[in-house]
């Protein structure tokens, strides 16, 4: 009789080598997500440092403008890349009046036919197509005197474009 033998068997260490690969399989697929996740994270980050940087240029030129009595027009648009080593981002600078919806609607004046709100005089409010005209009053200078100024930075990551905006607002009193 012989005695027995001791070791492992083929199907033993083909089990074994199985299971160490999908281990490893396991661990490359996780850091390569985390090594994706981290070059985001940088880029992301870049891109906010390079926004509060252009938003801060922007911010100085118009109030050197303002000094000199000039306020941002509506509807300016500008585009521009960054100097190296951040070529590969762009950004976009846009300039728009800040317009408030007035409630019920953009009616013109007049819009209840002439006739008072019944309860307006009981209640010791104005009547409604005085509010609407107040409101309307309003939002007219708003319009006039409040800019909304946005930065936009582009890159592109994994083939698709990514962005990240500041806005800030200036007004003139």
């Amino acid at each position: 009789m012989r005695p027995h033998a001791q070791g492992f068997t083929l199907v033993e260490i083909m089990i074994s080598i199985a299971i160490l690969a999908m281990g490893l399989v396991s661990l490359y697929t996780a850091q390569g997500n985390s090594l994706r996740a981290s070059g985001t994270a940088e880029r992301t980050e870049v891109a906010a440092m390079l926004a509060r940087e252009k938003m801060t240029e922007k911010m100085m030129e118009i109030e050197e403008g303002m000094e000199k009595g000039a306020f941002p027009e509506d509807k300016v648009e500008e585009t521009g890349e960054f100097e190296r080593p951040f070529e590969e981002y762009r950004w976009e600078y846009t300039v728009r009046k800040v317009e408030i919806p007035i409630a019920g609607g953009e009616g013109g004046e007049g819009d209840d036919g002439g006739e008072s709100d019944p309860r307006a005089s009981e209640n010791n409010q104005a009547p409604a197509s005085a509010q609407a005209n107040v409101a309307k009053i309003v939002s007219k200078k708003i319009a006039e005197s409040v800019r909304e100024i946005n930065i936009r930075v582009i890159w592109e990551e994994l083939g698709e474009e990514q962005s990240i905006k500041v806005t800030s607002h200036v007004s003139q009193l």
